[in-house]
């Protein structure tokens, strides 16, 4: 049984995710707004979907997510690197990419130091294996703690210790495993209030609208920088999850009031594909620049912004409902194989 608001939540934060890696006016406050819940949002989504009943199996479990995110992530890194390979031989001496920096990134993303030797990353889905590692982690917690408050004070102990980590550290360890400790707090707490937060949804009206304002502004207010891909959480560890807590309140309120419409479905149903394939979204814009004469510019603006997010969904709908169909008619002729 499909729940509507889970979906909405689902398509905001794939859109979420495109935003942000459009280009953005300097000092934006759009990106610091981005920056503090947009990733922890879908950690927090997944542990509330997460069964411990049903997947009972470690091996099971681990296998069933290598195969739905870790085989992703490859394919769309080999994708990415395919294209810049093709670019870089039509092209002589335009774009530069090799084995050693695609390496660097599927091991490290962009965790290390010096990461900008290589820039053929594809940024966003970094997030798969950290999704993948969270879920082994939390899933063996589960299985060993079975008390929810001795649960939950473990992952608050272990998240304030990556916090005090990241203020040391410099070094990050290979698919993110450090950062990961920290996500488990957020798809923790989705799993271990999952009746509370349904009872919650539950009693959402259009009442709640009038709260929205008060959110906003409480983080308008206490805003700051954050970047959790790379284990940076602000200077204070309790501002830093009050700000979280208060994003998920008003993202929640929004996907429960929101209908939902077939668009928006198409959107969350297919948001692994978007987020593997939304780099080419550089390719869009310079396409769109190319047939305005140059006229627009790769400038950072709110105008270029709005551009390249609209035109690279427009640009991905297409490409999606191909391969959707692709797909299905490799499974059928597998099944009558």
């Amino acid at each position: 049984m499909r729940i509507s608001w889970v979906d909405n939540l689902r398509w905001i934060w794939i859109i979420l995710i495109v935003l942000w890696h459009c280009f953005f006016p300097d000092n934006s406050l759009l990106i610091k707004f981005l920056f503090t819940f947009h990733v922890w949002l879908f950690f927090f989504l997944s542990g509330y979907l997460f069964n411990s009943e049903k997947h009972s199996d470690f091996l099971l479990f681990v296998k069933n997510k290598f195969f739905r995110l870790i085989i992703p992530f490859f394919i769309f890194n080999i994708i990415m690197f395919s294209f810049y390979k093709i670019k870089e031989l039509l092209w002589w001496n335009v774009f530069f990419v090799d084995f050693d920096s695609f390496f660097k990134w599927i091991f490290y993303a962009s965790y290390l130091p010096n990461h900008s030797e290589f820039i053929l990353t594809n940024i966003p889905t970094w997030f798969l294996v950290s999704l993948f590692v969270v879920s082994i982690y939390y899933f063996l917690l589960n299985k060993f703690v079975k008390n929810r408050l001795f649960r939950v004070i473990i992952l608050f102990l272990i998240s304030f210790l990556v916090f005090i980590e990241s203020k040391y550290v410099v070094f990050r360890l290979p698919f993110s495993m450090e950062i990961s400790l920290m996500a488990m707090l957020f798809y923790g707490l989705g799993h271990s209030y999952r009746k509370e937060i349904s009872n919650f949804v539950d009693k959402i009206n259009y009442f709640y609208l009038i709260l929205i304002p008060f959110l906003i502004f409480f983080n308008i207010y206490f805003v700051n920088s954050t970047n959790f891909s790379t284990n940076f959480y602000w200077n204070n560890f309790l501002l830093f999850l009050l700000n979280w807590f208060f994003w998920i309140f008003l993202i929640i309120i929004i996907s429960k009031i929101i209908k939902q419409n077939t668009f928006l479905d198409f959107l969350w149903k297919n948001s692994i594909l978007i987020l593997g394939l939304e780099w080419v979204k550089f390719l869009v814009l310079s396409i769109v620049i190319y047939l305005s004469f140059w006229y627009l510019k790769f400038e950072k603006s709110y105008g270029i912004w709005f551009i390249q997010l609209i035109s690279t969904i427009l640009f991905l709908l297409p490409v999606i409902f191909t391969i959707n169909k692709l797909l299905l008619f490799s499974s059928k002729k597998i099944k009558k194989d």
